[in-house]
């Protein structure tokens, strides 16, 4: 009898870890596939360019003032080099911002929060758009999750080893992204609210903010200094006629861009659907998303961690909402998604709340969600948003012949794009010099073009009717592609109506 109830134990033990394990598995097969999927497709965009151009930096130069993705990307790059491969990093650090949001869940709540969460990261195209970058953001999400977690044990049983681990966390997050900076906010105000009466605890708590800032204390002056000069000064205070500034200054977030941010974060993070009908679903499925947030916090069950992912899903959100009012708007999907996954942790538990009252409403929810994701991965893998960097570069290493010259005028000082596609022969020239808008000036610039008896491939950024009208009297032009990348790039192939020496 004693055997029989010893294997009923056994089996039921070994069916729990079955289903434990399981469905996060799935979540994280899922996500793999998604995050996996044209991978490749398409080119690196100009700001992935950059950033493998950077992590190309004497590693040394790197780990002391390096943003912590590019140290990794350094690493990651001796392996491989392909598009595919670079952004690889990336996707598997969002995989384990997947698994990490899945545990962060279960603590703050229960384990169906904790796998919802995880559903909702691993769908979401916004997710899915970063994973497969080769940027800063995957790693920034993970390095932010791992320091939430450790500090959520901190927090439950303070010690040395779980407040060092969020030390450590914290800062490589800061140093991958800055504006990560703001999660010591909702840190300080939970572990000094709950410790307040406990110096000695409150005393290790401090002394991690001191590594963390001394460690960053390199990287503040020039952080300060790149900071004031990408806000662009306040409203009110510049010149409107000064070039880009309607581009840096944008407009001002209100409270409906606060309502919207879930449904952004969940399904719809691109421009405005050509068609009223689904511009109105996902607004009104953004208002869904809002509300089951709020209902979230009527919630009982383990209602004070809640809390917990309220303060670091929302305190973040109030410095950049108010500095947004008054220099450069900083509402921007992607320097946002750091706060996304606690929002996603109360999406989950306010869903879960519909459920355990009204089964049917619930249902009517999960359906409105998959169509609104539905068309959001639709959109996603469907419709390419990456400037074809690879593209262009391959059509002129395709039909370049000997003695060809490409002439590089692309606002870049660097060309990167030729950096990491190219592999032809034709002699580079990089220009950033730019002829005066009358017809003399353009001929005179023409004419220090780099003589030849082959052709010239001109790469030029926004060309003016008056360069156009002066490049067709003295070559034979051919427009061979465009791509838009603040504004036109076109790529021209010109052939000497003279044979130039």
């Amino acid at each position: 009898m004693k055997e029989k109830i010893s294997n009923l134990t056994k089996n039921q033990a070994k069916s729990d870890l079955f289903w434990q394990i399981i469905p996060i598995t799935l979540i994280l097969l899922l996500a793999t596939g998604l995050y996996l999927y044209q991978l490749g497709t398409e080119s690196l965009w100009i700001d992935e360019l950059i950033s493998v151009d950077r992590a190309k930096r004497d590693i040394l130069d790197l780990l002391w003032r390096g943003r912590t993705h590019l140290i990794l990307l350094k690493g990651w790059m001796v392996f491989g080099y392909s598009d595919s491969w670079l952004r690889g990093l990336c996707v598997i650090c969002t995989i384990g911002s997947v698994f990490l949001i899945y545990q962060l869940g279960c603590r703050l709540a229960s384990k169906p929060v904790g796998l919802i969460s995880a559903l909702l990261m691993a769908v979401s195209p916004l997710f899915i758009h970063h994973a497969q970058e080769v940027r800063m953001y995957g790693v920034s999400t993970f390095f932010g999750l791992v320091g939430t977690l450790a500090l959520t044990f901190a927090l439950e049983s303070p010690n040395k080893f779980s407040l060092g681990f969020w030390a450590v966390a914290r800062y490589l997050a800061i140093r991958s992204t800055p504006l990560n900076l703001l999660l010591l906010l909702p840190d300080i105000v939970l572990f000094g609210w709950k410790f307040r009466k406990q110096k000695r605890v409150l005393l290790s708590f401090i002394t991690g903010l001191i590594v963390i800032i001394v460690l960053w204390s390199p990287l503040i002056i020039d952080l300060a200094i790149r900071s004031a000069r990408f806000m662009g000064g306040f409203r009110g205070t510049v010149d409107p006629s000064v070039e880009n500034v309607k581009s840096n200054l944008k407009s001002v977030p209100t409270i409906i861009n606060v309502l919207l941010q879930p449904g952004r974060f969940t399904a719809w993070s691109f421009g405005r659907p050509n068609s009223t009908a689904i511009f109105w679903f996902y607004n009104l499925y953004s208002v869904m998303v809002a509300s089951l947030i709020g209902l979230a916090f009527f919630e009982k069950r383990n209602s004070h961690k809640l809390g917990w992912a309220a303060a670091w899903g929302f305190l973040p959100l109030i410095p950049i909402f108010l500095v947004s009012q008054i220099s450069r708007s900083l509402w921007v999907d992607r320097y946002l998604l750091f706060t996304a996954p606690y929002l996603f942790i109360l999406l989950a538990a306010g869903f879960m709340g519909v459920w355990r009252r009204w089964r049917i409403p619930a249902v009517a929810i999960a359906l409105i969600y998959f169509v609104a994701i539905g068309g959001g991965l639709k959109r996603y893998y469907t419709v390419k948003d990456r400037e074809d960097w690879r593209g262009l570069v391959q059509l002129i290493q395709t039909n370049e012949q000997s003695g060809d010259v490409i002439v590089w005028k692309a606002n870049q000082s660097r060309p990167r794009a030729l950096n990491h596609y190219y592999r032809g022969s034709a002699t580079i020239e990089v220009r950033i010099d730019e002829p005066e808008d009358n017809p003399q000036a353009v001929e005179s610039w023409l004419e220090s073009l780099p003589k030849t008896r082959s052709r010239i491939w001109l790469a030029y950024a926004n060309p003016s009717p008056t360069l156009l009208s002066g490049i067709e009297k003295k070559f034979k032009v051919e427009e061979v592609d465009k791509i838009k990348v603040d504004g036109t790039l076109e790529l021209f192939l010109l052939t000497p109506r003279t044979s130039e020496i």
